[in-house]
């Protein structure tokens, strides 16, 4: 029944959200404007990771009719294709590990995202403009490089689905929080309030005070489940890395994994750089962020 949440509010997505600004700016590295934002305390590795954190459109936004469409997301994936490509043609990195997939990228690999898969992207990537495409960021540098890098994906589809319906529920408890606490103790709320409490099977009488709590508990459990297949996620990418024989490689995924693979990385020995593309926004770690305060704010 969850679903009934869209129909009484309208969120907005994390793709399409307006970006929000840095308190901080981290210290630049000087690769096509990223920035270092953290590192691994391994010093003397023999392997080291590029995490690059990207802010990335939905796979299903098609962005065929590109360059007359744009996108905000533009600067920061192509400042991502143009430090994996520079160093992929210097022979400085071995591998790419890519987010919303699973095995190898490889001629045969059929997935398309943002309405491109490799063939469609191998067609072009000679051409002028290559870099800016926005399409899954390995898959383009794999379509263009061939067998000069090794490509994999590192995810586990079903939690993504997973993932993203957590990421659902939780806009949908969110908001109705957030608007109950606005109109309490006024009537204007009431809309509100029966819909959640047709959503928590609880009478439409209960008080808006009851309400809040129930939906505080339902954050908390939906945040938890949130983190738990983000951080097995994670687990996925690391397996890809010891696995795999290389120098040095990079994962490009969303920044709301960072500082957990991070950890992972460390732990597994692996060196590692953090690294944000110019144009980045964290509006997914700020939604998250408020998901914990109200999760917080019923303790």
């Amino acid at each position: 029944m969850i679903w009934l949440l869209s129909i009484v509010l309208t969120f907005a997505s994390l793709a399409d959200a307006k970006p929000r600004k840095s308190a901080r700016a981290p210290k630049p590295t000087g690769r096509y404007g990223l920035k270092t934002v953290g590192s691994c305390a391994t010093p003397d590795a023999k392997k080291k990771v590029y995490i690059i954190k990207q802010w990335h459109l939905a796979p299903t936004t098609i962005t065929k009719g590109f360059p007359k469409e744009k996108y905000p997301q533009e600067r920061n994936q192509t400042a991502i294709y143009q430090m994996l490509s520079a160093h992929v043609k210097d022979k400085k990195m071995q591998m790419v590990v890519a987010e919303g997939c699973e095995g190898e990228i490889t001629p045969e690999f059929t997935p398309a995202f943002n309405g491109w898969d490799y063939a469609s992207l191998h067609k072009v990537s000679q051409t002028k403009g290559y870099e800016k495409i926005l399409s899954l960021v390995p898959l383009k540098i794999e379509a263009r490089y061939d067998d000069k890098i090794l490509t994999m994906c590192g995810d586990d589809e079903a939690k993504i689905k997973e993932g993203n319906l957590r990421i659902s529920n939780l806009r949908g408890w969110f908001n109705f929080y957030a608007r109950l606490n606005e109109t309490y103790p006024d009537d204007k709320g009431k809309l509100f309030a029966d819909a959640a409490a047709e959503l928590l099977k609880v009478p439409k009488t209960t008080a808006t005070p009851d309400l809040l709590k129930q939906i505080n508990a339902r954050i908390k459990e939906e945040l938890t489940a949130f983190r738990t297949l983000l951080n097995e996620r994670n687990d996925g990418f690391v397996k890809v890395l010891q696995e795999k024989d290389f120098e040095t490689a990079a994962v490009v995924i969303g920044g709301l994994h960072a500082d957990d693979l991070k950890e992972k990385v460390q732990a597994a020995g692996l060196g590692c750089e953090v690294l944000e593309p110019p144009g980045y926004q964290r509006e997914a770690e700020q939604l998250v962020q408020d998901f914990e305060r109200v999760a917080t704010a019923g303790n």
